[in-house]
């Protein structure tokens, strides 16, 4: 799931000189384009931002279309005082419309970003402490809501086409101990009920590559669950982690061998990597230092063709190891404080090598020193310019651009419990990936 982070990434299938000559060419045009747009070549033009927020934001900052018209992409999350905010590139909140708009309880959980309507147009779907999911359009008029009957903690709603139909769908998980799947337009389609409460979002999958997703979920009783399109459980499943032990550990995706299916892996609350097949059987298990509350990262990060498992624990602890839980060289590195969110595996400096990104949080910290943003070389080491202290964070980072200039913004929500600013945008020297066709062979940059 992974793949498409690596950079450089080039998949040739032999071409002939004259296809060489074309792509030289393109190449050739794309670079001296780039040659006339000095000011884009320094990276750092976008200064970024640090503001107030009237809420703490334990999920993701997620990126919307230009909402505000000045030709930006803009930021929205929700926050602890109920409301979805959306914030401009210029870090100002856009309150025209209904926004910020309220919902009937805290949102602790990522909120969604898709085109449901198919109208150009996002629509936003968050998960509220009150239990609902609200589907709100780009002015914030609800359009639906559906009620789980149970708080709507850590899991996000998930938007995804599972059949193949280009129709979106919504599963999120709900402490009411269900999965619920919600088509475009708010009609629930399903609700099946799982032996205990869901805490951790749930993940939409083609495990056996026939064109149509799985859910896959883990309840906060640790057992692994795997629901077919129509909300039966697939043959094999559930399968169980640690019997006892209540914590809302997510699960992760990957074809980890490349046969064209899908392996379903996750940590466990005692200290355990466990790697499934898509059958429920075990292919690989390892022991850990401590547990992770997010899924693994799967990257090839030292660029010998095979993926490895990227891991941040909740004992501070980050880890790159292979399949059979083996460090690379350089790792595990220890940062003496809790992790909560999965890692960012991003070129951040453009120098062609991915690096491991992410936010951790010191509880002897104050003010702005209780949270930062780390970043580490594919050796471990850690880079220039960081820590970033951004105060106590739980949230995963987001890359975009923002402002359209090529380069990729770090978005980053911290401050929780007044320790600093909530919102904080970074520039990077991390540049978008371009994609190039050439007479039937794809090229990554």
């Amino acid at each position: 799931m992974n793949r498409m982070n690596r950079s450089p990434n080039r998949s040739f299938a032999r071409p002939s000189l004259d296809r060489f000559r074309v792509m030289a060419l393109f190449l050739g045009m794309l670079i001296g384009l780039a040659g006339s747009l000095p000011a884009q070549e320094e990276g750092g033009r976008y200064q970024g931002f640090s503001t107030r927020v009237t809420g703490d934001i334990y999920g993701q900052v997620k990126v919307i279309r230009d909402v505000d018209g000045d030709g930006k992409r803009d930021m929205v999350f929700g926050a602890t005082d109920g409301m979805v905010h959306i914030y401009s590139a210029s870090g100002k909140e856009i309150q025209a419309g209904l926004w910020p708009k309220h919902t009937g309880g805290p949102i602790l959980a990522n909120v969604a970003v898709a085109d449901l309507t198919r109208d150009g147009k996002d629509e936003i779907i968050v998960g509220s402490y009150d239990g609902k999911v609200y589907c709100l359009n780009s002015y914030g008029k609800e359009l639906w809501t559906v009620d789980t009957r149970g708080t709507i903690q850590l899991s996000g709603p998930e938007v995804a086409d599972i059949d193949g139909t280009n129709n979106l769908n919504v599963f999120v998980g709900s402490r009411s101990g269900k999965v619920f799947r919600i088509d475009d337009a708010g009609k629930l389609l399903w609700e099946i009920g799982l032996p205990a409460k869901v805490s951790a979002r749930v993940v939409p999958a083609d495990l056996n590559g026939d064109g149509q997703k799985e859910i896959v979920v883990k309840d906060d009783g640790g057992k692994v669950s795997v629901l077919q399109l129509g909300g039966g459980t697939a043959t094999g499943w559930p399968q169980g982690t640690a019997a006892g032990l209540d914590w809302p550990f997510e699960v992760g995706i990957t074809d980890v061998n490349g046969d064209g299916e899908r392996e379903i892996f996750t940590t466990t609350p005692d200290k355990r990597f466990i790697l499934w097949d898509r059958h429920g059987n075990e292919k690989e298990t390892f022991k850990l230092s401590d547990g992770a509350h997010s899924a693994p990262k799967v990257a090839d990060i030292d660029g010998d063709g095979r993926d490895e498992f990227i891991i941040t624990q909740a004992d501070g602890i980050v880890n790159v190891v292979n399949r059979q839980g083996v460090a690379l060289p350089g790792w595990p590195q220890k940062t003496g404080h809790s992790i909560y969110a999965p890692p960012h595996i991003i070129d951040i400096d453009g120098d062609g090598k991915l690096d491991v990104v992410f936010t951790a949080w010191n509880p002897e910290g104050s003010g702005k020193e209780a949270g930062y943003i780390m970043a580490l070389t594919k050796d471990g080491k850690k880079m220039s310019g960081f820590p970033k202290m951004i105060g106590k964070t739980l949230a995963p980072l987001t890359f975009a651009d923002l402002d359209g200039d090529g380069y990729l913004e770090m978005i980053a929500a911290g401050g929780i419990n007044y320790t600093d600013n909530q919102l904080h945008v970074f520039p990077t020297n991390a540049k978008i990936q371009m994609k190039i066709a050439v007479l039937g062979s794809e090229i990554t940059y």
